[in-house]
């Protein structure tokens, strides 16, 4: 394993960052290791690197190394009885999925995408559609064992040294690298859901319908980010369950083929594709405006007292195929912006949010409302409240303006006591991230940062971005 004079590009999921990287590759333990050293001797700073899923610029490290840990994909142990499990940091929740649901276990907490690896979603906490009720992924965690800068290796768990295991998950691998995950799943009895669709009219019926549907195991709302005047913020409310009864044999979860990037275009738009040479940007407004006017129309046509029932895994993660038609269709990539706020004041924000938008002609191509609680993380960015998660398309003629009205956006939602997640808001300042999150949690932050690693060998462009001040 040795560095040559060639580096790699390396590009986050939104596709808006494209990075020169060293890549090195590590089996295990003793492969980080040697990375590790091998990066200190060139004085190169270092980030681990999973499958690739952040949004922004969490697993880029410019001019530096990544240390790609997705060969560390060993599943170390599993036990049916009590529903833990031990992982390598590559794993991906296909992977534990495929071994767990078999014995009729489940990922407490989720998000959408099955490909995410497991070292990535304590990297970033995640959290889905269940946060206000299970919390985020690192509430979960059982154990971590962790490689710090000096080789040292420790064991971390919520009794032993909480202080560093509850700054470590959600850290972006700025502490240390995870080395092993132990983690304990959630018993179900059945491979199925019921689904329970509702339609919203308004931005506060959604709210209505949330707190009408808390028995829920899942709620989610799509938000039709074109709709305005009397109809802004009408969308769709998904309410899920877990399906009562016990399947006799449950679905056994293929693992993920290899797509080509326009595998799930129709054979009749590819066509198109080619035909204006890739440029398809100015389409994607008006069929996203005609497919948002569909699916509200079906969703009104769809009889709420009708629970249909679904399988857990369709249900829960998007196929591979919706993310490759994305960017596909979107080559120069999406600006995601997700905003955490309190209850009282989510459906006021919101509101602001999709109006401002809206009246600056950047028209949210996808919009998302989720229910959340806090976390006892150092990093929390989850509150008592309510996430808007809107993407908005990258066109390089106005992409200065779209990120000064994001950012005015964040300083209307700091204001009202809202905060931001790391691996989804590319945009945040180190001014503007210290606001949200507060003073102390960054100083007690960088004050383990310095005592774990003193030399700041574990350092990303997000570290960058955010941690340090602007020279």
């Amino acid at each position: 394993m040795t560095l040559s004079g060639n580096q790699d590009y390396v590009m986050n999921w939104s596709m808006t960052e494209r990075s020169p990287c060293y890549v090195l590759k590590a089996q295990d333990i003793a492969g980080i290791m040697h990375a590790l050293t091998t990066a200190h001797a060139r004085g190169l700073s270092v980030i681990p690197h999973g499958m690739g899923h952040s949004y922004t610029d969490a697993a880029l490290n410019t001019n530096g190394v990544i240390i790609d840990v997705t060969g560390m994909r060993r599943i170390l142990s599993w036990d049916p009885e009590q529903g833990i499990m031990q992982v390598e940091p590559g794993v991906t929740l296909r992977d534990m999925v495929r071994v767990a649901l078999a014995d009729r276990w489940w990922p407490s907490v989720t998000p959408s995408t099955a490909d995410a690896t497991i070292g990535g979603c304590v990297a970033m906490n995640v959290n889905g559609k269940n946060a206000w009720k299970c919390g985020s992924f690192g509430e979960h965690l059982l154990s971590l064992t962790v490689l710090l800068a000096t080789g040292q290796v420790l064991t971390l768990s919520p009794e032993s040294n909480p202080q560093l295991f509850q700054a470590l998950v959600g850290s972006a691998g700025l502490l240390g690298i995870i080395t092993s995950i132990t983690l304990q799943l959630q018993r179900i009895t059945s491979g199925s859901v019921d689904v329970l669709v509702r339609s919203a009219a308004t931005l506060g019926e959604i709210f209505t319908i949330f707190q009408q549907e808390q028995s829920a195991d899942f709620l989610e709302a799509w938000v039709d980010g074109f709709a305005g005047g009397r109809y802004l913020g009408r969308g769709i409310v998904t309410s899920t369950k877990y399906s009562d009864g016990c399947d006799k044999e449950l679905p056994t979860i293929k693992p993920r083929a290899t797509q080509s990037q326009t595998s799930s275009i129709p054979d009749q738009f590819k066509t198109g594709y080619a035909r204006c040479g890739g440029k398809i940007g100015p389409a994607v407004k008006s069929g996203v405006r005609i497919a948002n006017s569909m699916t509200y129309r079906w969703s009104k046509w769809w009889d709420r007292k009708v629970i249909r029932q679904r399988s857990l895994f369709q249900s829960t993660y998007y196929p591979p195929a919706a993310f490759t038609s994305y960017r596909t269709l979107l080559p120069q990539g999406t600006e995601t912006f997700q905003a955490f706020v309190p209850h009282s004041q989510a459906e006021a924000l919101f509101k602001e949010i999709m109006r401002r938008s809206q009246e600056n002609k950047f028209i949210p191509l996808w919009c998302i409302i989720k229910q959340h609680r806090r976390d006892p993380f150092l990093l929390s960015y989850q509150v008592d409240g309510f996430s808007l998660e809107v993407n908005y398309q990258v066109v390089p003629q106005t992409v200065q303006r779209l990120h000064k009205l994001l950012r005015e956006l964040m300083d209307l939602v700091i204001v009202e006591g809202g905060r931001f997640y790391l691996a989804k808001d590319s945009l945040l300042t180190h001014t503007l991230y210290r606001r949200s999150v507060g003073d102390a949690a960054v100083e007690a932050f960088l004050h383990l940062k310095q005592v774990y690693d003193p030399e700041m060998l574990f350092q990303s462009n997000l570290f960058r971005r955010v941690f340090q001040a602007s020279l």
